[in-house]
């Protein structure tokens, strides 16, 4: 199996592609992640508050 890469090339004045690397439906993957990240904390706070 082939191993697929992409490959920066330094004097081209083609668009390559999405800058901001992967997305999901839309939305940038590093958003999503900075997302989850400030939710999961809130959410096991709230979690942690209702079930006492």
């Amino acid at each position: 199996m082939a191993i697929r890469t992409v490959r920066a090339c330094t004097q081209c004045d083609e668009d390559h592609g999405d800058g901001e690397g992967t997305r999901f439906f839309g939305v940038p993957a590093w958003r999503i992640c900075v997302v989850l990240c400030a939710a999961m904390p809130i959410a096991l706070l709230v979690y942690t508050y209702t079930t006492r």
